[in-house]
């Protein structure tokens, strides 16, 4: 599973999947739908950060985005759409669907608070986009496209980078390298293919931080495709205190 901090963990089309009329109205009225996905998850985070500050004991950086704060952050996203879109035109149509995602929101953080945090003892940050280059030797060239992940030292591993592509002409050999290591982070494992649906590992040990991954095409490689990230270590519970008095 991802971390919370590294942002949103779904698109505008998760959203268009749940509902269909949802890229129309967003067009019709210029509303950029991954800017809203972006500010519904920083309203999460303020929800989120004030039971950390409550807990006191952990960091934002530790916490997982379970299936339930996916659901909370899709609904609020979907709620702030139709919200600029109700008072673009002022249509009911807009104003019924800015209620009803505003409730499943309400109704989806109270299943957050239900199921407890989600923390991860040791988190690791999604990797940035690993760099790829070629030198000159005996392979055929192609299309290659590239992904990495950070690991720490219990072997947990980390959300895996976007996926970065390179054209390299017949006798050049592919070479990827990962960014900067996260602050947990003490190597980092490769997954490489010639198309995007199907990377895979390709290295045997993690490689460490500053090292490049050489790819050989046809050398023995395992079919485990890139990660979400970490599973979560425990979970907190989330208990609501009514004063007395």
């Amino acid at each position: 599973m991802a971390l919370f901090v590294d942002g949103p963990v779904s698109t505008a089309g998760d959203l268009a999947r749940l509902d269909a009329g949802l890229l129309d109205a967003a067009e019709s009225h210029a509303i950029n739908v991954t800017s809203k996905l972006e500010l519904a998850h920083d309203a999460l985070a303020s929800d989120v950060q004030l039971w950390l500050d409550r807990l006191g004991t952990f960091r934002l950086e530790q916490v997982v985005t379970t299936d339930a704060i996916r659901h909370w952050e899709r609904m609020q996203a979907l709620a702030l759409v139709y919200r600029d879109a109700w008072f673009a035109d002022l249509a009911e149509r807009y104003r019924v669907r800015w209620d009803e995602y505003s409730r499943q929101s309400r109704d989806a953080y109270e299943r957050f608070l239900a199921r407890g945090m989600a923390l991860v003892s040791a988190p690791l940050r999604k990797a940035m986009p690993p760099t790829m280059s070629s030198f000159a030797g005996p392979q055929p060239g192609g299309s290659f496209y590239a992904a990495v992940a950070w690991v720490n030292a219990a072997g947990q591993e980390g959300a895996a980078s976007e996926i970065s592509s390179l054209a390299i002409p017949d006798g050049r050999i592919l070479l990827v390298k990962a960014g900067e290591a996260p602050r947990n982070g003490t190597g980092y494992n490769v997954y490489v293919g010639t198309s995007l649906e199907a990377l895979t590992q390709r290295n045997d040990v993690p490689l460490p931080a500053g090292a490049s991954f050489t790819y050989i095409p046809g050398n023995p490689t395992s079919s485990r495709q890139p990660g979400t990230g970490q599973n979560p270590d425990f979970i907190r519970p989330l208990r609501r205190v009514i004063p007395r008095g």
